[in-house]
């Protein structure tokens, strides 16, 4: 198998660098530890729920939400693009949030509006989206490439 490089992924995954990049930051790996990283969050049968680095604590993945929120709403909109889904639909089906213990208005003012600590939880589950659609396309990214 050849050596994988960060510019190629970037390239191949259609994502943001800036996002890819701001992930791997907040994993705190360089690079080759990060490539373990990602196939463990796409290996984990919890997705990012399975705890790991830099996206375990409410606080972590809030601060990650505020600072990249233009990013990953991208990311989640180019997502429901492709499924024919529009935006707040696709969120609502996220299994951390189909439980009822917020109401798609909540949901809708989590992802639209100010930043609100009664939220915590849904900012979470829109880390983790960004966390699992990198590791899942980085999965894809080393199956082409072995």
């Amino acid at each position: 198998m050849k050596d994988l490089r960060l510019k190629d992924f970037v390239e191949f995954s259609g994502i943001n660098a800036k996002l890819i990049n701001t992930v791997k930051k907040q994993s705190g790996l360089n690079w080759v530890e990060f490539q373990d990283y990602l196939e463990n969050v796409s290996n984990s049968p919890c997705g990012a729920a399975g705890g790991f680095s830099g996206f375990v604590w409410y606080s972590e993945t809030s601060s990650f939400w505020r600072k990249n929120r233009k990013l990953i709403t991208e990311l989640m909109q180019e997502q429901a693009d492709s499924l024919g889904e529009n935006l707040l639909s696709m969120v609502l089906g996220f299994d951390s949030l189909k439980d009822g213990s917020f109401s798609q208005e909540e949901i809708g003012r989590a992802l639209f509006g100010n930043f609100n600590e009664d939220y915590i939880q849904i900012y979470n589950t829109f880390a983790w989206f960004a966390l699992e659609e990198i590791a899942y396309r980085f999965s894809d990214f080393k199956y082409e490439n072995e």
